[in-house]
């Protein structure tokens, strides 16, 4: 079985870049906020629970990525 110390020699190979993934952007978090809305509009159903909590993070996610864009723009 592996353990954390085997992984070190791995991650210590790899540079900041490849461990660090940048947020998705508004217009990705837009077409996920409307793929969710899609899919249960198809099934002529409100949307889940699950997709409930799944909707709040997208969009205060999209929020988060406005205000980062708009704040670089300035």
């Amino acid at each position: 079985m592996l353990g954390l110390s085997d992984l070190a020699p791995t991650l210590e190979g790899m540079s900041d870049t490849r461990l660090h993934r940048e947020a998705p952007g508004p217009a990705a978090l837009n077409d996920a906020i409307r793929t969710l809305w899609v899919r249960a509009g198809e099934e002529q159903r409100p949307l889940t629970a699950d997709e409930q909590r799944i909707y709040q993070v997208l969009v205060a996610a999209w929020t988060e990525a406005v205000q980062v864009e708009q704040e670089l723009a300035a």
